[in-house]
């Protein structure tokens, strides 16, 4: 196995914008543990404008030092679920769990980007109010705003006409949304675990913590504006999915600690609770619970960007009647692809399975 070499990348990013620091990421090898040649990561953190006053948004990139070639094939923006920011979702940094480094070693520039009130973006004062005193925050029509910015900022940034977008969950729903109004800015479209148009949804719908019980097709207000996550509830739904008693069957039993504690480093507040614990906005609960009884935010028949619906078997935030229901309704969908992963939850890229995923995302992105 080839040594980890530390590379540097002693510059800084200039883009119109508040560039929070460059820093470097030590000499990766080849994924999945094979033989390969090392390569020196270089990581950017940008703080960047959103459509709306007073918002920065995180947006960080990661490509081989030295890349000069960037185009609308090669350039890849994902996007975040509902309660954990981009950085602990796709650029972990325990042992070869980081997706971002994995698709920079297969020559992709990668961004990653947090919605308002997530991570390192800007926090709304009420995020530092008790929840009870707002309602849900960070609506999906706030964060397609920011996605938007997103894409702007890399295309001026690159000079590229169009972006590959990959959302995780709630990002699914995000790129799917963001795509079916600017199909023109994207180059492929990924939809890793998406909600889409199953109306009974255990999690999500009819009889779930999500529905005031007295109006039953009325949100529970009730919520607030913000949730506070713990790890315990985390790997709690995490486990629920693992339809075995040895959980350990399906992941390294370290990563639902290490991508929690992750997560927690990205909110300030979050060792001031105990037990420790993120905020995440409640914006994503009240959209979802309109998507999952019949209320959609967005209509797949309007996406124009060969498109990848992918998800686990054991995934009970994406039922395969979500994935169906989109395969059905990407009728202007150049190319449409429907990808089943077995034994794998709703969490598969922390899992054992997670380069098989990555491997068929990558076909995609490459056919």
């Amino acid at each position: 196995m080839p040594r980890r070499v530390l590379g540097s990348c002693g510059f800084v990013a200039t883009f119109r914008h508040l560039v929070f620091g460059s820093c470097l990421l030590a000499g990766l090898l080849a994924a999945g543990g094979a033989q390969g040649q090392e390569v020196t990561i270089t990581k950017t953190d940008l703080q960047i404008d959103a459509l709306d006053p007073g918002i920065k948004l995180l947006l960080r990139e990661k490509m081989k030092e030295g890349n000069t070639t960037f185009t609308g094939g090669n350039v890849v923006l994902f996007l975040h679920g509902a309660t954990s920011p981009s950085t602990c979702d796709f650029d972990l940094g325990y042992k070869d769990y980081s997706w971002a480094d994995w698709l920079v070693k297969k020559g992709y520039v990668v961004y990653m980007g947090d919605y308002r009130n997530y991570g390192g973006s800007t926090r709304e004062a009420a995020m530092d109010e008790p929840a009870s005193q707002n309602k849900p925050l960070t609506r999906s029509y706030l964060a397609l705003r920011d996605v938007e910015a997103m894409v702007n900022a890399i295309k001026a940034r690159r000079n590229v006409n169009q972006v590959t977008l990959i959302g995780w969950s709630w990002g699914a729903m995000m790129a799917g949304y963001y795509s079916s109004l600017h199909s023109e800015n994207v180059h492929k479209l990924v939809l890793y675990a998406p909600l889409y148009n199953f109306n009974d949804h255990t999690n999500l719908g009819p009889g779930s913590a999500l529905q005031n019980k007295r109006k039953p097709y009325e949100f529970n207000f009730a919520m607030g504006g913000y949730r506070l996550a713990s790890e315990a509830a985390n790997t709690g739904r995490w486990n629920g999915e693992i339809p075995l008693e040895n959980k350990d069957e399906y992941r390294d039993p370290a990563v639902p600690a290490e991508f929690w504690k992750a997560c927690l480093a990205t909110d300030p507040t979050s060792n001031s609770r105990t037990p420790a614990s993120l905020r995440a906005p409640n914006g994503v609960l009240e959209d979802s619970f309109y998507q999952a009884t019949g209320r959609p935010l967005w209509n797949a028949a309007n996406i124009y960007a060969p498109t990848l619906v992918i998800g686990g078997n054991f995934d009970t935030w994406s039922y395969p009647e979500d994935r169906e229901g989109l395969m059905r309704d990407l009728v202007h969908a150049p190319v449409k692809k429907n990808v089943l992963i077995t034994d794998a939850t709703h969490f598969i890229i922390f899992e054992r399975k997670r380069f098989e995923f990555f491997e068929q995302v990558l076909k995609f992105l490459q056919e």
